[in-house]
């Protein structure tokens, strides 16, 4: 699932990159008051990369909670393992047979 996801990413980067080298005419973008003049093309990386950078801080939360739940699993799994191993210890039975009187 992984290398999906990578080679997605890939061509999704690539299409932005071929986008952004096609289309470099300046021009003027206004946000919240703010009035700003660049090319199209720094303007389409720059909000694919801030795309990627929110999507990446969106992410994060769920991987470190999960990363913290392995860590716990295998902690919880070695004390199991111990447990089993000292209770699988060879038992020694002695046998005395007492002579009959």
């Amino acid at each position: 699932m992984t290398i999906i996801l990578f080679v997605l990413g890939f061509v999704l980067g690539a299409g932005a990159l071929v986008f952004a080298l096609q289309n470099n005419e300046i021009v003027s973008l206004t946000f919240l008051g703010w009035q700003f003049d660049s090319s199209l093309a720094l303007l389409v990386i720059v909000s694919v990369a801030v795309g990627i950078l929110i999507s990446m801080l969106a992410f994060l939360p769920s991987a470190l909670a999960g990363s913290f739940r392995i860590m716990g699993l295998k902690k919880e799994n070695k004390k199991l393992a111990e447990t089993l191993e000292a209770h699988q210890q060879p038992q020694t039975v002695v046998i005395t047979t007492d002579p009959l009187p």
